[in-house]
């Protein structure tokens, strides 16, 4: 994220916001072929109790990357009815048949938990793409040096995917019989990216439709904001699924696992969440200046929501993606959108911006309840208890904070102070409250810091040796 922050504000000085959108058009539909080639396939395979063999996976690259090479033949058939925006789409989407090539060691690394090999191959991509984009527009080829980016990009990571992976890069067969059974699994998969998907394009279109332009602004603002916790939180799921298959292959309870991971990534998130709805007041204005100031209102009912809904989707997806019930992620995913659609459209025309954040709290908590109870009608776990003294905490102490910066004003020092206060207060009251899931916390924290900077590139999981 920090090379492509970086390489986006080098970009942005060379290229025009025209030049932008088109890419940004061409990345969109690169996200919805993914989504049709992919079919959640893989996953299907990553919850499987026995390690896929090399003829499973060239099967699985064999429909997936066929799947790929006909949704970009057809986006490159229509590009000359929209002239140079269809072109350059037409280049971006022509690097997802090599993407498609890199799933199957995507899944080898995945089962093995050896996330060291995958960060080395998803950031040697995300460096590609942004030297060859921004030594081409230097050199002069515009808009095309940015395009031509993405297909390279995923060309390298097929290169780096053959030296990371114990299997390499298998090479496609088309073999309908090894992937047929993986089908139901995979479209109920595949289908709550494509409810999120939805969503989030359609709250833009109501949001825009029941207000204005610049309203979109103000929460496309706080979305930016959020990406931090979104980034540790997702960081946690992207683990959750793969770590829940291996523990049923192994016939291991993972009740205890995942009322512990719910506790752990509570805290954690907790703490950022806290100190960012606490700075709000004076953060927003501060970083991005007086008229963004009303994004600040969004903050606080959204940060409460993710730290529920985050944490207990977090280790309870990966449970129930890992146990096959899909249905059941699909179904609060669903219920999601209906409260968070219902609750923003009625309440935007009355109370403004602060409207958007309220749906997100509704909807996260209607996600926590669906998936928790899915998980305790076959796991017996309890979860409340571990979101009680966190919860408690992260809302005292945010409020403190919260009205803190609003007294000291609305700059960065005003944010930075209420904020850091706020996250403090949260870390003594959740001592207080509960003292083993505190502690919890703090040795999980040491112990995967300690494992990070002790473990090797070179490690992978017996199974795949």
């Amino acid at each position: 994220m920090l090379v492509g922050f970086i390489g986006q504000v080098v970009l942005a000085r060379l290229l025009m916001p025209t030049d932008f959108g088109a890419v940004a058009v061409g990345l969109a539909f690169v996200t919805f072929v993914n989504l049709f080639a992919d079919g959640g396939l893989g996953a299907g395979l990553i919850r499987r109790p026995e390690q896929p063999d090399r003829a499973d996976l060239r099967a699985l690259s064999g429909l997936q990357v066929s799947v790929a090479i006909v949704l970009a033949a057809g986006v490159a058939g229509v590009a000359p009815l929209f002239g140079r925006t269809g072109w350059v789409t037409a280049v971006v989407v022509a690097s997802t048949p090599f993407l498609a090539l890199q799933i199957p060691g995507r899944i080898v690394l995945e089962r093995a938990l050896a996330y060291r090999r995958l960060a080395i191959v998803e950031v040697t991509q995300v460096i590609v793409f942004n030297l060859w984009a921004i030594v081409w527009v230097l050199a002069g080829a515009g808009v095309w040096g940015m395009a031509s980016a993405a297909p390279v990009r995923a060309a390298v990571g097929v290169a780096a995917m053959a030296w990371a992976s114990p299997v390499g890069v298998p090479s496609p067969r088309f073999a309908w019989q090894r992937v047929r059974g993986l089908m139901a699994f995979g479209i109920r998969f595949q289908a709550v990216t494509a409810v999120q998907l939805v969503r989030d394009q359609g709250l833009n279109t109501a949001i825009v439709a029941l207000t204005t332009v610049s309203t979109l602004g103000l929460v496309t603002i706080a979305r930016r904001l959020l990406e931090v916790p979104y980034l540790l939180l997702g960081a946690t799921f992207r683990v959750s699924f793969p770590t829940m298959s291996q523990l049923l292959a192994q016939k291991t309870d993972p009740g205890p696992l995942i009322e512990r991971a719910v506790g752990v990534t509570t805290v954690a998130s907790g703490l950022v969440l806290t100190g960012l709805a606490a700075s709000a007041p004076g953060l927003v204005p501060g970083l991005f200046g007086v008229p963004w100031r009303d994004a600040a209102t969004v903050l606080p009912a959204a940060c409460l929501g993710l730290c529920v809904g985050g944490s207990v989707s977090v280790a309870t997806q990966g449970y129930l993606y890992a146990v096959g019930d899909a249905a059941a992620v699909l179904r609060a995913s669903l219920l999601q959108t209906l409260v968070q659609f219902l609750v923003v459209l009625v309440a935007l025309p009355w109370i403004g911006v602060v409207a958007v954040g309220m749906g997100w709290l509704a909807s996260n908590l209607v996600e926590a309840v669906v998936l928790g109870r899915a998980t305790a009608a076959r796991t017996q776990v309890r979860l409340a208890g571990q979101l009680a003294a966190p919860v408690s905490a992260g809302i005292a102490a945010g409020a403190a904070g919260w009205f803190m910066t609003r007294a000291l004003g609305s700059d960065l020092v005003a944010g930075l102070f209420g904020g850091t206060l706020a996250a403090a207060a949260y870390l003594v009251l959740v001592l207080v409250l509960n003292r083993r899931l505190f502690t919890e916390t703090v040795d999980m924290t040491l112990s995967s810091v300690r494992a990070v900077w002790g473990s090797r590139v070179d490690d992978v999981h017996p199974e795949v040796a």
